[in-house]
């Protein structure tokens, strides 16, 4: 399975340690799924982890980068793939999520939200909250042991 995850995905899993992405952090760890990003996506999650408002030591802003790299298989930048994100600085995930045809491209932001309905019909790509790639990948069900989070 491959994935792309949005920077506030990594955020809530590389910074705020968001619990309800245990099976997701399973899943990238076990081998399951494979990340896939580019160079402009890791620019700007060291950018965003930067910002005062995270209050991150470089330490810890470092420690972050690191695991995200070590998450990712790096590939080059996407082409336009002709559907265009109200966010300009999220067009990136979109293009590669097209271009590689993805699984899933998981994010919380409302601007790829929004091109859920046509990225799945005119590209077979899913965009969706983690929770619902949870709620959708078998694998990623929880079983007998794993409480619901």
């Amino acid at each position: 399975m491959t994935l792309i995850l949005d920077t506030n995905v990594w955020l809530a899993w590389l910074v705020f340690a968001d619990p309800r992405l245990a099976a997701l952090v399973e899943a990238i760890e076990s081998g399951q799924a494979r990340v896939i990003a580019t160079r402009s996506m890791l620019d700007e999650f060291a950018e965003v982890a930067a910002r005062p408002i995270f209050k991150l030591s470089p330490q810890r802003q470092a420690s972050a980068r690191e695991r995200l790299n070590d998450s990712v298989v790096l590939l080059a930048a996407a082409p336009d793939c002709r559907l265009p994100c109200s966010d300009r600085d999220d067009q990136v995930f979109i293009d590669l999520a097209v271009a590689h045809r993805v699984d899933w491209l998981l994010s919380r932001d409302k601007a790829l939200l929004r091109l859920r309905k046509l990225a799945a019909r005119r590209f077979g790509v899913r965009i969706g909250l983690p929770e619902e790639w949870r709620a959708q990948t078998p694998a990623a069900a929880p079983g007998p042991e794993t409480p619901r989070l």
